[in-house]
C-alpha cells in the first residue's frame, strides 16, 4: 500500500494511542502508590488518577461517541470531582477498558475516512481534525502524568519513552 497523509495520520493514531500511551500510563502507575495516585499539590489541581479517568472517558467520547455514534454516558465533571474512590487497579481498568475501545475504532477505519465528517460535537469536524485532537489532548495530559511521576520518584521512570517502547503492549 502506497503510504498517504491520512493513513500516516492514522498509523501514527494508532501507535500513540494504542501502544505509546498506554505503556506510558502503565510505567506510571507501576511507580505510584495507591496514595500517590490521588496526591496532589493543591485543591486546584488535578491527581494521576484524575488525569487517567479523564483521558479514558474523553478517548471513549470523542472515539467511541462522536465518530461511531455510540453513547458512552459520559459524565464529564466527574471525573475532575473524584478525590479518590477508585483504587489504582480500577484506574487501570477504566483505562484498558478505553485503549480496548479505541482499538475497535481505530482498526475499523480506513484512511479514507478521514475527511468525513461529524457534527456530534456540536460543530461540523472531520474524522482528522478528532484524531489529531485526541492524539495531542493525550500528550498534553501525559506531560501532567509524567511530571507528577518523576516528582514523587525522583529517577524512578528516566528515559520513558524508551521503556514504554520495550514494554510488551497489554
Amino acid at each position: 500500500m502506497d503510504r498517504t497523509l491520512d493513513s500516516t495520520l492514522l498509523h501514527i493514531t494508532r501507535i500513540r494511542l494504542l501502544q505509546d500511551y498506554p505503556s506510558q500510563i502503565a510505567t506510571c502507575l507501576d511507580l505510584l502508590s495507591e496514595e500517590e495516585l490521588w496526591w496532589r499539590p493543591n485543591d486546584k489541581t488535578n491527581a494521576v488518577g484524575n488525569i487517567v479517568v479523564h483521558l479514558a472517558w474523553s478517548n471513549r467520547y470523542y472515539l467511541e461517541q462522536v465518530i461511531t455514534g455510540r453513547d458512552i454516558g459520559r459524565t464529564r465533571d466527574a471525573e475532575f470531582a473524584a478525590r479518590g474512590g477508585y483504587t489504582k487497579a480500577q484506574v487501570r481498568e477504566i483505562w484498558d477498558r478505553s485503549v480496548r475501545a479505541a482499538e475497535e475504532v481505530l482498526n475499523g477505519l480506513e484512511p479514507s475516512q478521514l475527511m468525513q465528517t461529524t457534527d456530534r460535537t456540536g460543530k461540523v469536524t472531520t474524522f482528522a481534525q478528532l484524531l489529531l485532537h485526541v492524539t495531542h489532548h493525550n500528550a498534553n495530559h501525559m506531560g501532567q502524568v509524567v511530571w507528577i511521576a518523576k516528582m514523587l520518584h525522583e529517577g524512578g521512570i528516566d528515559e520513558l519513552w524508551m521503556k514504554a517502547r520495550a514494554r510488551p503492549s497489554a
